[in-house]
C-alpha cells in the first residue's frame, strides 16, 4: 500500500529561534553498502552491531510462545521460533514439524470422511451437518497455515525491520507493552476454549452414563470402550476399533478443537501487533500539540506511517484467506448455536454446556472483530491533532498525512471482499439476526417434536 512520494528536501527553519520539540532529521547522504542484499532482510551496515532482539519489544518475541504451542498441535510448521533473532526462522517440507502436520491432516481427513459416510447413511439435515463443517474448516485451516508458514520467514523479517524504529526514542513504550497484551489475549482464549471443551466432554459422558442407568432395555455396562464407540461411531465406520485408536481419536479431537480456536487467536495476535505500532505513532503525534514543529519531523512521522501501511498490506496478502475462513466459520457456528436456543435439553449439564458454548462463541467472534478493528481506529486517532496544527508549523507534509489518514482504508481484509472494521461488526450482527429469524421459522416443526425418547 503506497502513499504519495515523500518529499525529503530540506527547507530553512521558520521557527524564528523557537526550540523544536524533536531533533531534525539529518541531511541525506549517499546510501552505504549493506551486508545483505535482499529487500526483506535487515538493512544493517557491515560495521553495525546486531541489536539484542531478546531485550526489545518486538512482535516476534511477543508471539513466539503461542506459535511454539501451536507447533505442538501441528500448526505453522516452522523451525527456529524460539530464537530471539527472527532470521533463524525457517520453513522446510523436510522437517519434523511438517511431518507432524501431515499426520494430523491425515487424521482429520479420516474423521471428515467418516462423518461424511455416516451422514450419507442416516441422511443430512441442518443440525447434523455441523460436524462435517467443523472437520472441513479445520482441514482447510491446516492447508492455509502451511501456505502462511511458507511466507512467514519473509514476513517476520520485514515486520521486525519495520518495527525496530519504534523501539527507541522519540517513540515510547506504553505501560502495557506488546508482549503483555498478546499474553493476556492468548491466555484468555486458551483458557476459555479449554473450559468449553471440558464442558463438552463432561456433558457427553454424564449423558451417556445416565442413559445406561435409567434405561432397563440397555443391558450393556458403562465403559470407556463403549462410550467411544457410541460417541465417535462415525470414525469406526472406516477404522477397526481398538483401545489405541480410541485414545488417538480423543487426542486428535482435542487438537482439532485447539486449531478451531487458534484461527481466531492468531488473527487477534496479528491485529494487536499492528495496532500497537499505530498507537505509538498516534502518541507521538499527540505530543506535538501546541508545539512549533519543523517539517522534517512530519516527514519522519509520515515515512513511518507509510512503512506501517506497507507492512499491513504485506501481512494482509499473506493471511487474508485465514481471515475469510475464520469469519465464515464464526458466522456459521453462531447461527447454528442460536438456532438451538429454544430447543429442550434433557439434563442440566447439557444446558450449562450449551449456554457457555454459545456465549463463548459470540464473545470470541466479537473480540476478534474489535481487536482487528483497532488497527483502523488507531491509524486515524492522530487526525484531530494534525488538523489543529498551527499556521507556523503547517506544511505540505501535514496535509499529505491528513489526506492519507482520511482516504486510505488501513485494515485487515478477507480477500479484499470486506475490511475488518467496527462498522462490519454491526453489519454482521444485523445479518445474523435477519437469517436467524428465517431459520427459526423453518425449524419450528422440529422444535415442536420435543426430545427423542431416551431409551429408543
Amino acid at each position: 500500500m503506497e502513499g504519495p512520494t515523500l518529499n525529503l528536501r530540506r527547507i530553512p527553519d521558520k521557527l524564528n529561534g523557537a526550540k523544536p520539540m524533536e531533533h531534525f532529521v539529518k541531511r541525506e547522504t549517499p546510501p552505504p553498502k549493506f551486508s545483505e542484499s535482499s529487500n526483506l532482510e535487515f538493512a544493517l551496515l557491515a560495521s553495525e552491531k546486531l541489536p539484542n532482539y531478546g531485550s526489545l519489544d518486538l512482535f516476534h518475541r511477543a508471539v513466539y510462545p503461542f506459535m511454539f504451542l501451536a507447533e505442538c498441535f501441528a500448526i505453522m510448521p516452522l523451525t527456529g521460533l524460539r530464537e530471539s533473532n527472527p532470521r533463524h526462522v525457517r520453513f522446510s517440507y523436510k522437517s519434523l514439524p511438517m511431518v507432524v502436520t501431515v499426520l494430523f491432516m491425515i487424521a482429520t481427513s479420516i474423521m471428515f470422511l467418516g462423518m461424511l459416510k455416516h451422514l450419507l447413511t442416516i441422511g443430512i439435515s441442518a443440525k447434523n451437518f455441523v460436524g462435517l463443517v467443523f472437520f472441513g474448516c479445520v482441514l482447510t485451516a491446516y492447508v492455509i497455515f502451511i501456505r502462511l508458514a511458507k511466507r512467514w520467514p519473509q514476513l517476520i523479517r520485514l515486520w521486525t525491520k519495520t518495527e525496530l524504529v519504534f523501539t527507541k526514542a522519540p517513540y515510547e513504550i506504553p505501560k502495557r507493552n506488546l508482549s503483555r497484551r498478546v499474553l493476556l489475549a492468548g491466555l484468555a482464549i486458551i483458557g476459555l476454549s479449554l473450559g468449553e471443551h471440558a464442558l463438552y466432554q463432561v456433558s457427553a459422558i454424564l449423558s451417556y452414563k445416565r442413559r445406561i442407568h435409567l434405561c432397563r432395555n440397555i443391558t450393556e455396562e458403562a465403559s470407556f470402550d463403549n462410550y467411544i464407540q457410541k460417541n465417535y461411531d462415525y470414525v469406526f465406520q472406516l477404522l477397526p476399533y481398538s483401545p489405541l485408536i480410541a485414545v488417538l481419536v480423543i487426542l486428535v479431537n482435542g487438537a482439532l478443537t485447539f486449531v478451531w480456536n487458534y484461527m481466531d487467536l492468531f488473527i487477534m495476535m496479528i491485529s494487536k501487533g499492528l495496532s500497537y505500532r499505530f498507537e505509538q505513532i498516534t502518541v507521538r503525534i499527540n505530543k506535538l500539540e501546541h508545539q512549533e514543529v519543523s517539517e522534517s519531523v512530519f516527514i519522519q512521522i509520515r515515512e513511518h506511517y507509510v512503512k506501517m501501511c506497507e507492512l499491513l498490506e504485506f501481512v494482509d496478502s499473506a493471511m487474508s484467506s485465514l481471515i475469510l475462513l475464520s469469519c465464515v466459520n464464526n458466522l456459521y457456528f453462531v447461527c447454528y448455536q442460536l438456532l438451538n436456543v429454544f430447543n429442550k435439553l434433557r439434563w442440566p449439564i447439557n444446558y450449562i454446556y450449551f449456554w457457555y458454548s454459545l456465549l463463548y462463541l459470540i464473545g470470541r467472534t466479537a473480540f476478534v472483530f474489535l481487536t482487528a478493528a483497532d488497527i483502523n481506529e488507531e491509524s486515524k486517532r492522530g487526525l484531530g491533532v494534525l488538523r489543529r496544527v498551527s499556521s507556523r508549523s503547517w506544511c505540505v507534509e501535514v496535509e499529505r498525512l491528513i489526506f492519507q489518514m482520511t482516504t486510505q482504508t488501513v485494515a485487515l481484509s478477507g480477500k479484499k471482499f470486506y475490511f475488518l472494521t467496527r462498522r462490519l461488526l454491526f453489519g454482521m450482527a444485523g445479518t445474523i439476526v435477519t437469517y436467524e429469524l428465517v431459520l427459526l421459522q423453518f425449524d419450528e416443526a422440529n422444535r415442536r417434536r420435543g426430545l427423542a425418547p431416551l431409551c429408543a
